[in-house]
């Protein structure tokens, strides 16, 4: 074989070659600038001809995207200068189509001087080169997510930390920091059991590092869902509330990559629970606790007192004549007085007691673990009864002068569940009426004729509540009379004839109307059959000339349809309002002085007569007198009563009898059962009379008997 026949060969597996491996070979001449091998499969791969390819092989510039131009020229020019020993560049080629192609181009000069050349290959790098771009382009989404993502993170309101496996902080956010109070550039690089944590539980108690949220995760990689911890400010400091969340992210081998928490701030929905149970819990003004609260400590004191076999008590406390204060000075005053009251209670008992407000102006302590023996926790009881009472009986600083005022005090020792707490309480709210009975500013302890009594009471208002329906009621008269023993007219007074009982004193059945709605019905039905009464009055010349006095109770008078009721019975029975008298006592005047003014202005008008009952033994009667549109003013019984025996009651009723002269009010004295006490109040100017020296109440058939032999005596005088 010639030389000529192998270089052919081995040109020829050449080729094979750079075809196999995607290569086109090129040779520039460069002493004459020509082209001695053209790369044609280059051209061919773009699409074009090989007219198209003659033309552009001497300018394949024309063909170069314009952005790769320089920077090829600067790489050949590198290499020919010597600069670098060999000649590489990457460019965009043009297709038939418009389109770009990335190729790469290495090349070398060979050859001796004056016969160089530059020898090289293209090859097509367009895949790689969109791959790379694909993945440049990714490398960016991903760098912009990832800074979209922290960027986010730095601005959620979510707390969120990053826990390496050994609970190292890999990474923190803002809030985190903020919510721990920790600085941020802190954060970074810190472990959970540094001494800068301080979490709590719920009940504030300080959690110990196994405790912590990272750690329950790594102890078993479950996720934490909920936990409530606090943050503690300072040592001693309030809790930031924190709820917590917390979960693992692992290894495909199944280990613990780190622990993600993130947690949030939920102080102000803590804030708002701890005041809803404020305020379930708690009366609002003094800070005690309520009745509710009241009940579960009572109930847990006589749990404890069943397991240690000791007495405790409970206190029950009302404050005497509060409702005058209250009504005088106003709620604000009142509420003042409640507030230091409840300070001095709390300062007579120990901590382990419990010092309530029950309502109103009521109060209940109950002592706890007192002693074993019944003589000696009642002896230690009155002592704290006692301490109490005296602390309560020193005067208030309301507006600028001092205010007094005295608790009635009732007690009842428990042991064990022997009771139920309901019941304790109203042993003790019965015995805190005993005391009151009493005198008040005094104790008594619950017994077992309190109970009979409070059983008694119950059953009397269980009938009380049929003896209108059943006509059970009756009233009687007692004849009022005027200086010269005339009779002017009578008092209504209402009895209760019981089927079994029979006939109840008005003292047992009164209050217990007045403590219920009863005393409305009741009322309702006196003036009712007063008004009949009149009415049958009117057409005897011996009696229609008289008046009929009824009482009113406070709640009575405060109904809204009072003045229009009493209105249209009167209309009905047809009769003289000048002929009915209404006698007010003072809890009517003090409910609310300007609506009571109104109302017996309505009452005037109407042109009934209107007398204050039991004048002189409140506490405001004459500061009120100057205000009331009254006709007449009632002498107190327990006054006259003691005239003649007693200077006091002497200098009352005439300074009494003075003051509604100069108001110019009739003076009426009730109780009048002698004759020196009818002469001193003759002598006095009281100038009309009621009581047992003329007559005692009597049925209506009575009472008309006895006014016309006494008009008739008196015409005889006459």
């Amino acid at each position: 074989m010639s030389p000529e026949d192998a270089h052919a060969i081995d040109e020829k597996r050449l080729e094979l070659a750079m075809e196999a491996a995607g290569l086109d070979l090129w040779e520039h001449d460069l002493r004459t600038g020509g082209v001695i091998r053209k790369a044609s499969k280059v051209f061919v791969d773009l699409g074009y001809s090989a007219a198209e390819t003659a033309l552009l092989i001497n300018d394949i510039f024309v063909i170069v995207h314009p952005d790769d131009v320089a920077p090829v020229r600067a790489a050949l020019a590198e290499h020919m200068s010597g600069k670098v020993s060999t000649y590489h560049s990457q460019l965009r080629l043009r297709s038939r189509t418009g389109s770009w192609v990335w190729y790469a181009n290495h090349g070398k000069i060979v050859g001796d001087a004056g016969n160089e050349r530059l020898i090289g290959v293209t090859y097509n790098i367009d895949e790689r080169m969109q791959r790379e771009a694909q993945l440049l382009e990714q490398q960016r989404q991903l760098a912009a997510s990832e800074a979209r993502h922290r960027q986010l993170l730095r601005q959620l309101h979510t707390a969120i930390v990053v826990h390496a496996p050994d609970t190292r902080i890999l990474y923190s956010n803002p809030r985190a920091s903020a919510l721990l109070g920790i600085e941020e550039d802190r954060m970074s690089g810190m472990l959970a059991i540094d001494p800068a944590w301080r979490f709590v539980d719920e009940q504030g108690v300080s959690l110990t590092v196994d405790q912590y949220p990272v750690s329950r995760v790594l102890a078993d990689g479950k996720p934490l869902e909920t936990l409530v911890l606090g943050v503690r400010d300072g040592d001693t400091g309030s809790a930031r509330w924190l709820l917590v969340y917390a979960f693992a992210e692992f290894e495909p081998g199944g280990a613990i990559k780190q622990v993600v928490v993130n947690f949030d701030d939920i102080s102000p929905r803590k804030q708002a629970e701890e005041k809803i149970h404020h305020l379930a819990f708690f009366d609002p003004l003094t800070g005690l606790p309520n009745r509710r609260l009241l009940l579960d400590r009572l109930q847990a004191a006589m749990a404890a007192s069943s397991r240690n076999g000791c007495y405790g008590a409970v206190l029950f406390i009302d404050l005497d004549r509060f409702k005058t204060i209250n009504d005088v000075l106003g709620h604000g005053m009142g509420d003042q007085m409640l507030i230091e009251v409840a300070a001095r209670i709390g300062g007579c008992v120990r901590d382990s007691d419990t010092v309530a407000r029950f309502g109103g102006d009521e109060f209940v302590v109950v002592l706890s673990d007192i002693d074993a023996d019944i003589e000696a926790a009642s002896q230690k009881t009155a002592q704290v009864a006692d301490k109490i009472r005296q602390a309560l009986g020193i005067g208030y600083q309301l507006k600028g002068s001092v205010h007094h005022s005295t608790p009635s005090i009732g007690v009842a020792l428990y042991r064990g569940n022997e009771e139920t707490a309901e019941i304790l309480l109203r042993q003790a709210d019965m015995a805190m009426y005993k005391a009151k009975d009493a005198g008040r500013n005094t104790m008594r302890f619950f017994s077992a004729a309190m109970q009979q009594a409070v059983e008694t009471h119950a059953a009397l208002e269980a009938d009380l509540r049929h003896a209108v329906a059943r006509n059970q009621l009756r009233l009687l008269y007692q004849v009022q009379v005027d200086a010269q023993l005339g009779t002017i007219g009578a008092e209504a007074l209402v009895r209760w004839i019981h089927p079994e009982r029979g006939t109840v004193s008005p003292m047992q059945f009164i209050h217990i109307a007045e403590e219920s709605t009863l005393i409305i019905d009741i009322g309702r039905w006196v003036l009712d059959t007063a008004c009949a009464e009149l009415a049958r009055w009117r057409s005897d010349p011996q009696l229609g000339h008289l008046t009929l006095a009824v009482n009113v109770s406070a709640q009575q008078f405060r109904q809204p349809d009072f003045v229009a009721m009493l209105d249209e019975a009167m209309k009905r029975h047809g009769i003289a309002p000048a002929r009915l008298k209404l006698e007010l006592t003072e809890s009517v005047v003090l409910s609310d002085v300007d609506d009571v003014v109104r109302k017996m202005l309505e009452l005037r008008a109407l042109g009934l007569t209107l007398s204050m009952d039991d004048f002189g033994t409140g506490y405001s009667s004459l500061a009120y007198l100057k205000r009331l549109p009254l006709d007449q003013v009632k002498i107190d019984q327990s006054f006259v009563s003691g005239i003649t025996t007693d200077p006091n009651d002497a200098v009352m009723v005439k300074t009494i009898i003075d003051l509604a002269r100069n108001f110019n009010l009739q003076v009426i004295a009730e109780g009048v059962e002698t004759e020196a006490q009818l002469a001193f109040l003759k002598l006095h100017g009281c100038s009309a009379f009621q009581g047992y020296l003329f007559s005692k109440p009597i049925p209506t058939g009575d009472f008309a008997v006895l006014a016309r032999r006494m008009y008739g005596a008196r015409r005889s005088l006459s």
